[in-house]
Parts: C-alpha cells; sequence; structure tokens
C-alpha cells in the first residue's frame, strides 16, 4: 500500500509540474530550491516531499560509489527539502525570489555586432614586423658565445657517456 501511494504522489508531482503554467521567464532567470526540486512554486508539501523522496534515491551516493558530483548534487537536493518543507523557511525562500524578481536584470554593455562570415576571411596573420623580430631575437640568443659554449659542451657530455655506456 505505501508504494501505491508514493507511486499517485510521485504521478501527481509530474501531473501538478507539468500542468501548472506558472513558471514564466522572470523565474527562470532565479535559481531556486523549487529548481532543484523540479517542482512548481505553489506546490503541496506532498508533492515537495514525492519529489525529494525520488531525488535523493536517485542521486544517493551510496548508488553511485560515492561520486563527488553525486554528493554535491545529493546536498544540494537536501538543503532544498530542508527550506521547503518548513513552512517558515519558504516563507522567507519565496520572499527572497519575489525581491531577486523585483530587480531590474542589467542589459549588457552595447557593442557592435560582429560582422557575418562570409566565407572568404581568413585568420589574421601577425604582422611580418613581428614575425621577423621575434626570429632574430631567438637567433641572437643562440649567437651569444656563453649559450653556444654550454650547449656544446653539454653534447660532448652526452657523447662521451655513450661511448663509455657501449664499451662495457
Amino acid at each position: 500500500m505505501p508504494a501505491l501511494i508514493s507511486l499517485n504522489l510521485l504521478k501527481l508531482q509530474q501531473s501538478y509540474c507539468s500542468s501548472t503554467g506558472n513558471r514564466d521567464e522572470a523565474m527562470k532567470q532565479v535559481h531556486t530550491h523549487y529548481d532543484n526540486l523540479k517542482v512548481a512554486r505553489d506546490a503541496p508539501p506532498e508533492v515537495i516531499r514525492a519529489a525529494y523522496k525520488t531525488l535523493s534515491h536517485k542521486f544517493h551516493p551510496d548508488r553511485h560509489g560515492g561520486s563527488a558530483r553525486a554528493t554535491q548534487t545529493f546536498q544540494l537536493i537536501s538543503s532544498a527539502y530542508e527550506v521547503l518543507s518548513d513552512p517558515e523557511r519558504r516563507r522567507k525562500h519565496d520572499a527572497w525570489i519575489a525581491r531577486a524578481e523585483a530587480e531590474p536584470v542589467p542589459k549588457p554593455a552595447a557593442s557592435t555586432p560582429p560582422r557575418p562570415w562570409n566565407g572568404r576571411e581568413r585568420r589574421k596573420k601577425p604582422p611580418i614586423a613581428t614575425a621577423r623580430a621575434a626570429s632574430r631575437a631567438a637567433a641572437a640568443s643562440l649567437r651569444a658565445p656563453g649559450i653556444t659554449a654550454v650547449l656544446w659542451a653539454s653534447v660532448a657530455l652526452v657523447g662521451t657517456m655513450l661511448v663509455l655506456l657501449f664499451q662495457r
């Protein structure tokens, strides 16, 4: 019998969440505990409890081998249920949502729109002067007498080590 009640509550939750049309654009701006449990804002406690039970079974860390992502999701679901199951905390959460949605959403700064790509443009190459300057700097560093001497000494040392290694 309890499994039947749980199944009925799950069906009630799914039909209630899909049939209510109160999920307007403003709600999508603010991520809430209702979104974490995937229920409507005016969902009754039975629906919230059924959603919590379903999601907690699905994302329990023991079912996922202690996965960090499953643990994080489970904690998120648990904290959402803690808030929404307590009437006082739920009222405060609803007030926070109302305040957050009442604030105007800042518009992005106006900028020039990007030109549409016509298929003929290529990736810009660096200026020739910059490429030549970089190659000259690399060549100059190799011409320094100190660095060249160190390179030749290391080549001679490696060669000597190889000769000694293969003589044995």
